[in-house]
């Protein structure tokens, strides 16, 4: 592979995909090839291009990455906007790619660099996550829940309340300790970059329905 980095298009697999699609169904066709997929493990081709694709919906969905490659958002300009199931297909892929495939291992054997795929992978996902409504809490309500609020623990800059992540430290060394817990927060992109790619948070958001909702909590109906 002559072209190589985290970002969604810094690689040839996804240069070379992107060069030939034409439409919104040349994207769509890439999820539909992983579900035709027979075998468990995803080459690194596949998953490239898979990313890339992914990428592609954010794009199409006004979310373009800040590295977004000029000439990839001209080719993809008039394009048809992706409707709900594309973009939860989309979701869909990318878990896969990072559950097990041949992508995952490089960057699993190149802790050094990792980071930054973890970075981006982190932004891709956000992105995604844009078709489904948040109601955001006031910073009163999550201080009274953990606390005043402060900068990221890894990077010490303020986080902007839609990025806002709260993480909880436990002493497990001492059954004195089982009760006592510290909360910091952090940008979920700087926790990521410190991670094992196989061990990134993975936040997916997804519109679910409110009787989907009442079944997952009370359990199906008699």
């Amino acid at each position: 592979m002559g072209a190589w980095g985290p970002g969604s298009f810094e690689n040839d697999s996804a240069l070379d995909w992107v060069s030939g699609i034409s439409s919104l169904e040349d994207v769509a066709a890439k999820f539909d090839a992983l579900a035709d997929l027979e075998e468990a493990d995803i080459d690194v081709d596949l998953a490239s291009e898979i990313i890339a694709a992914a990428e592609i919906v954010a794009m199409l969905m006004g979310q373009i990455a800040p590295d977004a490659p000029k000439d990839v958002l001209k080719k993809v300009d008039n394009f048809a906007k992706p409707d709900a199931a594309l973009v939860e297909q989309a979701k869909m892929a990318v878990s896969e790619v990072l559950g097990e495939s041949e992508l995952l291992d490089l960057w699993s054997e190149d802790l050094q660099d990792s980071a930054g795929w973890n970075v981006a992978i982190t932004g891709l996902i956000t992105r995604l996550n844009a078709d489904v409504n948040v109601n955001p809490p006031s910073s009163e309500e999550i201080e009274k829940i953990s606390g005043g609020l402060s900068p990221c623990v890894f990077c010490d800059k303020d986080i902007e309340p839609e990025n806002l992540t709260s993480l909880s430290f436990r002493d497990m060394s001492s059954k004195d300790n089982l009760a006592i817990s510290y909360g910091v927060y952090c940008h979920l992109s700087c926790l990521n970059s410190k991670l094992h790619p196989r061990r990134l948070i993975q936040n997916w958001r997804f519109n679910v329905d409110d009787a989907l909702v009442d079944q997952i909590l009370k359990g199906p109906a008699d």
